[in-house]
């Protein structure tokens, strides 16, 4: 018995002389503890920083990459309008040479049949007079008419390109909306996340410096 408690005293001394009794050395020791725990937070804070920072780095690649990809969208769908608007241009002047080449075919039809009528008697009878007028008529009815489709067919070829352009000015600024509000959230997070480290941090600090404070409180 009389052996076991020499050695609990024994152990106590050694405890106790293991804690340092110099207030200043105390002191030194706490500071340097506070220093280690500062810099241990701030890593993690620049570590915290770089991580989403690099979060909102991607989110701006992949809004700039989204409206890329919708105006390469756009741009093709305007070149097909624009590539039917040219095919209805190339219609419509085949429509008109046509109307022409026609109408200057029955002109001559009617030019190599003019004996024949002469000796009817229709010649001169005015006969030939309105059966000219009546092939022009035509001919310009039809050159008309393709005018009118032609000039329709353009004006809903250039709506459906304005149609195109604001559409995808609408989904511009929605993706980037869409990119603003999910750098946003990452901020807030970066935010929050920071904030608890510096609670954390001040916390810690607080338990060290009660704990010196103690120690320092005995050494005097």
């Amino acid at each position: 018995d009389n052996m076991n408690g020499t050695n609990q005293d024994d152990e106590l001394k050694n405890n106790e002389s293991s804690l340092s009794t110099d207030p200043a050395k105390i002191e030194a020791e706490m500071n340097q503890e506070l220093d280690n725990l500062g810099t241990t937070y701030s890593d993690l804070k620049e570590n915290a920083t770089a991580f989403y920072d690099g979060q909102k780095t991607e989110v701006e690649q992949w809004g700039a990459k989204q409206q890329a990809l919708q105006q390469q969208r756009t741009d093709l769908a305007i070149e097909q309008i624009n590539q039917q608007k040219e095919q209805s241009a190339k219609d419509y002047a085949k429509e008109q040479s046509g109307a022409y080449t026609d109408w200057q075919k029955e002109s001559n039809k009617y030019g190599a049949n003019a004996e024949q009528m002469a000796a009817g008697g229709l010649a001169g009878s005015g006969y030939s007079e309105s059966a000219q007028v009546q092939m022009y008529n035509t001919y310009q009815n039809r050159v008309a008419a393709a005018r009118e489709a032609y000039n329709m067919a353009t004006l809903n070829y250039n709506n459906a390109i304005k149609e195109a352009q604001l559409q995808n000015s609408s989904a511009l600024a929605q993706i980037a909306y869409d990119t603003y509000q999910q750098q946003l959230a990452l901020t807030m997070q970066a935010f929050q996340f920071e904030n608890e480290l510096v609670l954390a941090e001040a916390s810690k600090r607080l338990e060290i410096q009660s704990l010196y404070h103690g120690q320092y409180m005995d050494a005097l």
